[in-house]
């Protein structure tokens, strides 16, 4: 799973990846949208009314005659917002060079993106007046965006060269579903919303959705084009995390069952283990012994064999999980879940043990209505929250 838009930070441990949309810098631009002036005034009014001080308004069409994106500045600060076509301001980010960001957003980039370097950051409020943080990164050859919520959980990432002519102009809003395109609400009966991201490139010649919701505990996230087209469909199921799984000699596959017959024939069997990543099987390890020396074998995931590793000692290591109650919840995770959703309640959880040590703890939350599912590492340190 290489992208999942969900409202979600990404994990470090393997089992989940980054929603990630590299932009399509090759597709040929098609005629833009012109906004009409009364559509136009009433939004200059509706941003010169709540900011005053506000010019050099620029206002482009993101959904003609219902959602429209602005661009303009405020005591030499720029800002960017998206109105409904009556004027009224849904979302708005400003510039903020000098913020600190969370220890929760650097904590995520320095463990997604080590080595990134910062080039801008705004703040504001989303689509439904809560606050919203949009960084923008440069790392290797790339410009990343990524959006969070007031919780500093991640909306959206979008990867594209850090040479793009569009650079940061490409106008990424948070938004609601009523103000989605018609026949992509269509599309959504039956499933229940989580939220949406629209991005607009900087000639407002394309606009891409994406969609999060939630079915039968399955996450999807659907993306459509300009028309309301779902040109693509990811999935998720968080009860469903890959493990690494002990197997029986005769139920590994046949290539490799022959592989050992034939080069160790000798040999006594020990164990095997399957070894995850991204919910597919990744590699197989099998151990042998013979005369109180040790080896493993190293298989690909097509049973192609790709190492051997003789040792002396060697143990795989037993991996378990476990309910995990409130009173066995470490204080430094509790301490951060106030500090971060405060008036949180604990509904229930687990715990993965590496050898009976603890590798990683799972809780689920209430905070009001929303749900949210967190991921901590074993030292209590954030990893990934999600909300749904």
């Amino acid at each position: 799973m290489k992208k999942l838009l969900v409202i979600l930070s990404i994990a470090t441990l393997g089992f989940m990846n980054a929603c990630t949309e590299k932009l399509d810098t090759t597709i040929t631009p098609q005629p833009s949208t012109t906004v009409d002036m009364a559509t136009e005034a009433r939004i200059s009014s509706s941003i010169q009314t709540n900011y005053p001080s506000a010019t050099n308004i620029i206002i482009v069409v993101i959904e003609d005659k219902k959602m429209y994106g602005a661009d303009f500045t405020v005591n030499g600060i720029p800002h960017e917002c998206c109105c409904s076509s009556s004027g009224q301001i849904l979302s708005v980010y400003k510039s903020a060079d000098n913020v600190t960001l969370s220890d929760a957003i650097k904590a995520y980039l320095e463990a997604n993106y080590k080595g990134y370097k910062l080039t801008k950051v705004a703040v504001g409020k989303d689509a439904v007046n809560k606050a919203s943080t949009k960084v923008i990164i440069e790392l290797n050859d790339q410009r990343i965006t990524l959006v969070f919520d007031d919780k500093n959980v991640i909306i959206a990432t979008f990867i594209e060269p850090k040479n793009n002519t569009g650079g940061d102009k490409n106008k990424v809003f948070v938004t609601i579903l009523a103000d989605l395109p018609v026949n992509i609400q269509s599309q959504l009966t039956g499933y229940e919303f989580i939220g949406a991201v629209v991005k607009i490139n900087a000639d407002n010649s394309k606009n891409i959705y994406f969609v999060t919701a939630k079915k039968d505990g399955i996450f999807y996230e659907f993306t459509y084009d300009s028309e309301g087209k779902l040109v693509k469909t990811e999935s998720f199921d968080l009860s469903k995390k890959p493990e690494n799984k002990e197997v029986k000699e005769n139920d590994l596959p046949m290539v490799i069952q022959g592989y050992i017959k034939i080069n160790y024939k000798d040999w006594k069997y020990e164990k095997a283990a399957i070894l995850m990543k991204d919910k597919s099987i990744d590699s197989y390890s099998i151990i042998l012994s013979k005369d109180k020396r040790i080896i493993v074998l190293t298989f690909d995931k097509d049973g192609k064999f790709t190492k051997a590793t003789e040792t002396t000692v060697i143990q795989l290591p037993k991996i378990e999980t476990k309910v995990l109650i409130f009173n066995d919840i470490p204080q430094v995770i509790k301490d951060y879940l106030t500090k971060t959703y405060t008036g949180w309640i604990f509904v229930n959880g687990n715990i993965t043990l590496k050898d009976s040590v603890a590798e990683a703890f799972y809780l689920n939350i209430l905070v009001g209505t929303n749900k949210y599912q967190i991921i901590f590492d074993k030292e209590g340190k954030f990893l990934l929250a999600k909300r749904g």
